[in-house]
């Protein structure tokens, strides 16, 4: 029962209660004090009189103390009645009628069912629209759900773990199901899910890796877990640039590859314009684009210099980028010793991953947890020290809160400034912040939980989503007609990396250059300006 009706049905169940009550008190005084002989039923009108405010009759006025006083009674009842009980009942009415109405069921097919709603369901919902995918969020918040429906989210007011409520959002006839709630509820729902339509494609993300296998168990198709993969994703890229034996380097197919580079100051590009590097302008390397003072900038131009603050998008053949990233590297000292700041899911994940590759981990978080070694906060300039930065080949910043972490990079940046700074982000726009402060690489969580959604439930084709760019292979179609140096192929945000034709690769584009439909074309870059305009 909704809340004003629940209040209304109490609040009339008292009043009917107190007028009875008072009406043989009423009574009693009548006729024990005052001395007169009216009937119950006078008595009974005589407080309904007084209740109301419409007057008393011929009962007024009263010669004892008691009866006085009983009326004073009812009269200041009368006030608490009209002023504090009834905008009690009728304040949650108005709102219900006034609020919008959230529905309860759906009449979609082959639409997809979000389960609850977070920042990384939202890069997905936001997706769903921009391609016009039939979707509902299910939510047993109604106040969220109003809220989400004000904001134009196609949302539906239902526990996601109520079978009942599921049938109504039609996850029978759902082409795919999407749960992102607490861990400790998700079996729960796959489980419901599952009684539904055993048949529907249920996708988990969860926190908790140990909980894969309970959720396939249940039911689920597939289980992702983002922090983890984030986690996995820093520690690859420390150890792929502290050690030749490992390379960054993400294969495209057909021999093509890119690979992100960091510049360090032992590295020999350092201080030199792109056009003078060997392998560029005219090479069989092109640099798609770089980051640069917390911005990506795709085609850059060969005046740039290339500096301990850039690092590089390259690509071109596998085996060549492969040997160009070894020479970017040789100067890199063979110890490796990572400081890393925080020690939840992504800390504990980099630091496992790290030091099973012989690298040395120096963990810094606020509690004390067994595998921590130094206690404190990581905003701290003699905690860092302590933990030995300035003599670090790496620091992750792996702390929940973003503001915590553009502070952490801030006091880190000013104690060493030649460091690699590798930072994980809970709020996409926290990335270009972070950035400034002074991080190298930076990955965002809800935006590599979008790509892995996106890859998932609408099969996009993503070459590569553990990264900072995203990569997608799309069809010429999109820049058809258009040369390299016009819009939208210039738009900022992203870059052409390569073009397939006629069973070739084509990496070097010249200004006139012109795509056909039946072109593929490689592109990198972050995923607004890919999903801009890849989908208008």
């Amino acid at each position: 029962m909704k809340l004003w009706k629940r209040r209304a049905v109490t609040t009339v169940v008292a009043i009917v209660v107190l007028i009875f009550i008072s009406s043989f008190v009423y009574h009693y005084t009548m006729i024990v004090f005052e001395g007169r002989s009216p009937s119950y039923f006078n008595s009974l009108r005589a407080v309904v009189e007084t209740y109301t405010g419409t007057g008393y009759g011929a009962d007024a006025p009263w010669d004892t103390p008691v009866a006085n006083l009983l009326v004073t009674v009812m009269d200041l009842s009368t006030f608490l009645l009209l002023f504090i009980v009834l905008p009690y009942v009728l304040s949650p009415v108005l709102e219900e009628v006034l609020s919008p109405d959230v529905r309860r069921s759906v009449d979609d097919t082959d639409h997809v069912v979000v389960c609850d709603y977070t920042s990384r369901t939202e890069q997905l919902v936001t997706e769903f629209e921009r391609r016009n995918v039939d979707y509902v969020v299910l939510l047993d918040d109604e106040d969220r759900a109003v809220e989400l429906r004000e904001e134009g989210i196609d949302v539906a007011y239902g526990d996601p773990s109520s079978s009942d409520d599921l049938r109504s959002v039609n996850v029978d006839e759902a082409g795919s199901v999407v749960v992102d709630t607490d861990d400790s509820e998700s079996a729960s729902i796959v489980l419901s899910i599952t009684e539904v339509d055993p048949d529907v494609r249920v996708i988990v993300l969860v926190r908790d890796l140990s909980l894969e296998k309970y959720l396939e168990y249940a039911g689920a198709d597939t289980v992702l877990t983002p922090r983890h993969l984030v986690g996995r994703r820093i520690a690859e890229r420390i150890r792929n640039e502290a050690s030749l034996a490992y390379s960054d380097v993400t294969g495209l197919g057909d021999g093509f590859a890119i690979v992100e580079l960091n510049v360090f100051s032992q590295s020999p590009l350092h201080g030199k314009h792109l056009g003078e590097c060997e392998g560029f302008g005219g090479g069989s390397l092109t640099v798609a684009g770089v980051w640069d003072e917390g911005g990506f900038v795709p085609s850059p131009s060969p005046d740039t210099v290339i500096d301990d603050d850039t690092v590089l998008l390259v690509a071109g053949p596998q085996d060549e980028l492969s040997g160009f990233e070894r020479r970017m590297h040789a100067g890199n000292g063979s110890e490796t010793h990572v400081v890393v700041a925080g020690y939840g899911e992504v800390g504990s994940t980099v630091t496992e991953r790290l030091e099973a590759s012989d690298a040395r981990c120096t963990v810094v978080d606020i509690e004390g947890y067994d595998d921590v070694n130094v206690v404190g906060d990581a905003t701290e300039e003699d905690v860092l020290r302590e933990a030995g930065i300035e003599d670090a080949t790496a620091f992750v910043v792996a702390i929940q809160d973003d503001d915590e972490s553009i502070l952490t990079v801030l006091v880190a940046r000013e104690i060493v400034s030649d460091t690699d700074i590798v930072a994980r982000v809970n709020d996409s726009d926290s990335e270009s912040k972070i950035r400034q402060a002074g991080a190298d690489y930076v990955l965002s969580l809800p935006e590599i939980s979008g790509r892995i959604l996106a890859a998932e439930v609408l099969r996009e084709e993503i070459l590569s989503y553990d990264r900072q760019l995203k990569v997608v292979r799309i069809e010429g179609s999109v820049f058809s007609g258009k040369r390299t140096d016009e819009p939208p192929v210039t738009d900022d945000g992203f870059a052409v990396v390569a073009v397939e034709r006629d069973d070739e690769v084509l990496v070097e584009l010249s200004s006139d250059f012109v795509f056909r439909d039946d072109d593929r074309v490689l592109v990198a870059g972050n995923d607004d300006a890919i999903d801009a305009v890849v989908h208008g």
